[in-house]
């Protein structure tokens, strides 16, 4: 009884590092094959991560309103 538990217990072991190794090697060779899907994409620059909508015209611009015209009907 002891004896079948021991040898599914190395059994289980042995599978679980056979899968970390085989994950390991899929992962290096997928990044061989296709190294732009494996490197980070850099983050997005200021200019495109704080467009906003101008409320008056609906223009995307970097600031609340597109232009000082806008800005001025606003008000």
């Amino acid at each position: 009884m002891i004896r079948a538990l021991i040898g599914v217990l190395i059994a289980a072991i042995v599978a679980a590092f056979m899968r970390a190794v085989i994950g390991m090697i899929s992962r290096e060779v997928s990044d061989t094959l296709n190294p732009k899907a494996a490197a980070p994409q850099p983050p997005p620059s200021p200019s495109q991560a704080a467009l906003r909508k101008c409320p008056v015209c609906g223009t995307y611009s970097p600031g609340d309103y597109c232009s000082d015209l806008c800005r001025d009907k606003a008000k």
